[in-house]
Formats: structure tokens, C-alpha cells, sequence
């Protein structure tokens, strides 16, 4: 379990639409016109638009490309190749300041889009289209053209990100290093967002992929970034199509919308259905990480075994400026609300069984299982399971981690720099949670220069969640993997102490399953999370039994 949306409270977090776009380029003086012909700087204007450029140093060539559009120009040469055809410019292609310049009017015909070029004014993008806004907002936020950028967003985003709070965004890219170069642009269409996804190459070496979220009004609506790892997942044995149906859903209304999936068995119905509730971080509908798709697995696991589920993006992931931009965010908004409105969605739906409606949280979202059943009003959830739960506040949680961290680069023989940076993070956070531990302040009373994301914490401080769920009652199915080094095994004996009352809830833990559920023959370390590996059929044929015991 890690605490990505806090913690990233604790750093800085980062992440817009106009049918006539301005960016006053820092390069004018190398802009000039003949009447005919503008020259402008071609990777700058390129990038600016969402192409890809390619440099052959030998051949003193440039490509650039943008969907089935492409462009080249070699320097000293008067002839480009537009879209496989030749074409004689008027003047040569030259070089300034390392900076290959081209007409602007070649970039237009070449990658299909209208752009003009002011002296004073610098270039203008007319388009409403999604990667040209996407990449042309990007160029804003590493310009520093913080006030243009802003006029792009949509009214929601700009009611929790004020124009003096718009550097953060280029705070968080900064932190994978600057940008160098555009290596790819995918874009996705789902119910809520239109997505585009910007890969950069940054001068570390680092790919970086931006999703910028776009609203029905082509405003900007959010932005998702974090490292472009390819994913290395592989379909379960038992992933049978054949069983299931998958369609896409909406989970909310308005700002906080997130789009999902329902997995519906293949028959009549009415299902019994589940809940997927993520653990820590910005996680997709998947929760997806490496090799592993947890929730994907679970999902069609238990749909050919004739139980729906629906699963969908996490707010941090969806909606990560406006939900961690906001003051009083706190896990109701992050996770609780929205395992409440996804139970109220299946409640509607008339292919499921409305009294057998179950949540299942992993990690985060598994302590939290007792506060989703505290906010049930309606009593409209069936029963639920816990799944690398951890028993003890999530303060305490993660100094265990810090402290186990140290022991474990230690006994690796890690180099002293690497355990001494170790030794620094665990104190830094020892000294928060005196902070946070302090009697004399409250969640109505936050010491004062504290980061973004602390009344997170203080809503949640001291938060046991079985103490809470020793006094609930309803089926609860508690799931531990004995290999688990985030959440480790005696944190399932913490609960079995606190609820030994109960006679509703059921027991068991896996010998090998690391926290995500997958096995794994050797301790686990999370750096096995990068291999392929499966929730085991098991492990669903056991959540697939005790819910239909539940009837």
C-alpha cells in the first residue's frame, strides 16, 4: 500500500479549449516574412501542434510527422517532401542557433492544420482539434505562459486551480526532467473525457506520458501525468469472452463523473454483482501496475462465474487536479463517494439483483470497507471483503514501510547513498507524524505552512478500521496474501482481534500471494510487480463461493 494521493499532497502536484489559440514564441526574431513566405522555428512550432520530430544529425535532415502526415526538410536544401510529394520552397532551409527554420506555410499543407504568424503577436493556432489543443497546452505550462494556458480550461478546473496556482503543473513534469523531445501521441474517447496522451522524452532519459482530459466544450478538464512504463500484462487462463459482456458506464454526474466498465455475465439475471473499491494512488479502472491488472482479473474472473462487477477510474486518476487541488479533500471524496454512487448505479439497473450487491476494497479501499458501510444509509450493500487490508492506522502503516525499506536495502548491501536517502525519507515522516500525532492540532486547527493534502491526513489520523467495523454487523469476507510486503500477514491477525466478537465474518490468507494477489515464489519486494502475473483462479473461486452463501 502506498499513499500516492496523499503523499503527492505532502510534494507538489501537477498536471485547455480555444478555437483560436496565441503563443507569443520566444524565438520572433528568427521569424520573417517576404510576403509569401514565413519562417518560423520547426520543432518548436511542430511539437507546439502535437507532431513528432526526428532529427538525422548525419544527413542533416528533419521529419516531422503528426497521424498519416509527414514532412521533411534537409538543411541546404530547397525541396521538401510534403506527404511523399516534393515541393521547392522559395528560399533554403537554414539553421539558427541550432534551430532548423522552415515556412510556416510548408507545416500548415504538410501536417493539415491552419496557423498563422504575427510579429508581434507570435503564432496563432486555429483548431478545434483535441491533440493540437492537447500539445499546444502543454507548450503553454512549459512556457510559462500560464495566463494563455488558463483560458483553455474548462469552468470546473478553474474554479480549484487559480492562475497563481498553475505552476505546479510544470513543478510535477519537472520533476521526470524537461522536456526534449514528443515520441508519441494516442488519443481515447470514453463517456466522460475525450483523452489525449502525450508521450515526452525528457532529459533524464525518463518517458513521460501527459494525458490531457478534455470536456464536451473541448476545454481542458484535467491532467494525468506520471511515467510512460510500458505495460507488460498477460490475459488469465481463465479470461473466457465467451462468459461475459463489457460495456462502458458513468459512475457520478458533473465535475466528479469518472467513466467504468461493467463486466456482465453472459444469461438472464438478474446477478449478484461487486464493487471494486482501488487501494492507494492514482489507479485506473484496472488497477493496473506493471505486469499486474488486479481488478481486470477480478472482473472477468467472477463474471464466468455469473457474479457482475463494475470497476472504474479512480478520482487521483480521472480527476486528479481537481480532487487533490481541493483544501478539504479527504478519502470521502477520493474513494468512499463513489463505491456509494457505483452502488446506486447497480441498484438501477434492472439485469441486477439489487439485494445482492457486494463491495470489495483492496488496500486502502479495504480499510476503508468500514467507512463505505457507515455511509450505506440505505443498506443497499449485501456484504462485503477486504482484501491486503491493513488493520492499523495508515500513519503507522507507512512508518512500518520507511522502517522496513531501511532494514531491507540494508540487508541487500545496497550502496550507503541509496539506504542514507532511505534513512531520510523514514525521518521525514516520523516528523510528520509527530506533527500529525500532536494533540493541540485538529483538522479545524492545521499548523499553518503545511502542504497541500495535510487536512487529508488529519481527517483520517488515527483511523483503526477495526474499531469501526467491531461494531457494524453483515457478511465480511477478510482476504490475506502471507507475501505480502506492504500490507505483511500479522496485519490479518489485527483483525481477527478486533473483531473476535463477530460471528459474520470469514478468515483467509494465501501462503504466497504478494499484496496485489499475484503469487510469487520468492519474498516479495514490489519489484516482481513489473513480471507478468494473475489474481490465481483460487482466489476468485473463494470470493465466488462466499457470495453465493450469502443468498
Amino acid at each position: 500500500m502506498t499513499t500516492d494521493f496523499a503523499r503527492k499532497g505532502l510534494k507538489k502536484l501537477v498536471v485547455g479549449s480555444m478555437l483560436t489559440l496565441s503563443l507569443a514564441m520566444p524565438l520572433q526574431a528568427m521569424a520573417e516574412s517576404d510576403g509569401s513566405t514565413i519562417a518560423v522555428p520547426l520543432r518548436t512550432v511542430s511539437e507546439s501542434i502535437g507532431a513528432k520530430v526526428t532529427w538525422d544529425a548525419t544527413k542533416q535532415r528533419a521529419t516531422v510527422s503528426r497521424g498519416g502526415f509527414e514532412l521533411t526538410v534537409t538543411i541546404g536544401d530547397n525541396i521538401a517532401t510534403v506527404n511523399g510529394k516534393q515541393l521547392t520552397l522559395d528560399n533554403t532551409v537554414t539553421k539558427v542557433d541550432g534551430k532548423v527554420i522552415v515556412p510556416l506555410g510548408v507545416l500548415n499543407e504538410a501536417l493539415q492544420v491552419q496557423m498563422d504568424w504575427n510579429e508581434n503577436n507570435g503564432l496563432t493556432i486555429h483548431s478545434t482539434d483535441t491533440v493540437t489543443l492537447g500539445s499546444y497546452f502543454v507548450q503553454l505550462i512549459v512556457s510559462g505562459k500560464y495566463t494563455e494556458a488558463r483560458v483553455m480550461l474548462s469552468s470546473d478546473l478553474q474554479k480549484v486551480l487559480p492562475e497563481a496556482t498553475m505552476p505546479i503543473i510544470l513543478d510535477l513534469a519537472s520533476s521526470y526532467g524537461s522536456f526534449t523531445e514528443l515520441i508519441a501521441v494516442q488519443q481515447e474517447k470514453t463517456k466522460v473525457h475525450h483523452n489525449v496522451h502525450l508521450t515526452y522524452m525528457t532529459n533524464q532519459s525518463i518517458p513521460v506520458r501527459l494525458s490531457v482530459r478534455f470536456d464536451d466544450q473541448n476545454k481542458v478538464d484535467d491532467l494525468y501525468i506520471a511515467p510512460a512504463t510500458p505495460s507488460t500484462y498477460q490475459h488469465p487462463s481463465y479470461d473466457n469472452a465467451d462468459l461475459y459482456t463489457e460495456e462502458e458506464v458513468v459512475v457520478g454526474e458533473g465535475a466528479v463523473a469518472v467513466p467504468g466498465t461493467l463486466t456482465l455475465p453472459i444469461g438472464e439475471g438478474p446477478f449478484p454483482s461487486v464493487v471494486l473499491v482501488h487501494g492507494s494512488g492514482a489507479s485506473d479502472r484496472d488497477q493496473s501496475i506493471g505486469g499486474y491488472k488486479m481488478f481486470r482479473d477480478l472482473a472477468v474472473g467472477l463474471a464466468g462465474n455469473g457474479i457482475a462487477v463494475l470497476r472504474y477510474e479512480k478520482q487521483t486518476h480521472e480527476n486528479p487536479l481537481k480532487i487533490s487541488m481541493h483544501p478539504n479533500a479527504t478519502v470521502k471524496e477520493e474513494s468512499i463517494d463513489d463505491a456509494l454512487r457505483a452502488v446506486d448505479l447497480l441498484k438501477s439497473d434492472k439485469r441486477i439483483d439489487s439485494n445482492q450487491i457486494f463491495v470489495i476494497g483492496h488496500s486502502q479501499g479495504g480499510m476503508l470497507i468500514p467507512k463505505i458501510i457507515e455511509q450505506d444509509k440505505d443498506k443497499a450493500i449485501a456484504g462485503t471483503v477486504v482484501m491486503a487490508g491493513a488493520s492499523k492506522s495508515l500513519e503507522d502503516v507507512l512508518s512500518d514501510q520507511h522502517k522496513d525499506a531501511v532494514d531491507r536495502l540494508t540487508k541487500a548491501g545496497q550502496p550507503e547513498q541509496v539506504i542514507a536517502v532511505a534513512k531520510q525519507q523514514a525521518a521525514q515522516w516520523e516528523q510528520f507524524v509527530k506533527i500529525l500525532h500532536d494533540p493541540k492540532y485538529s483538522i479545524t486547527n492545521i499548523p499553518k505552512g503545511m502542504p497541500q493534502g495535510t487536512y487529508w491526513w488529519f481527517d483520517l489520523r488515527g483511523y483503526y478500521p477495526g474499531e469501526l467495523a467491531k461494531k457494524q454487523e453483515g457478511p465480511l469476507l477478510i482476504l490475506q496474501g502471507e507475501n505480502d510486503y506492504q500490507v505483511p500477514i500479522h496485519h490479518l491477525d489485527g483483525w481477527k482481534e478486533a473483531l473476535s466478537a463477530r460471528k459474520d465474518v470469514t478468515y483467509k490468507s494465501y501462503p504466497n500471494l504478494n499484496h496485489m494477489f499475484v503469487p510469487v515464489d520468492e519474498p516479495s519486494t514490489g519489484a516482481e510487480y513489473s513480471i507478468p502475473g494473475n489474481v490465481p483462479e483460487s482466489v476468485i473461486n473463494d470470493i465466488a463461493k462466499w457470495i453465493s452463501k450469502q443468498k
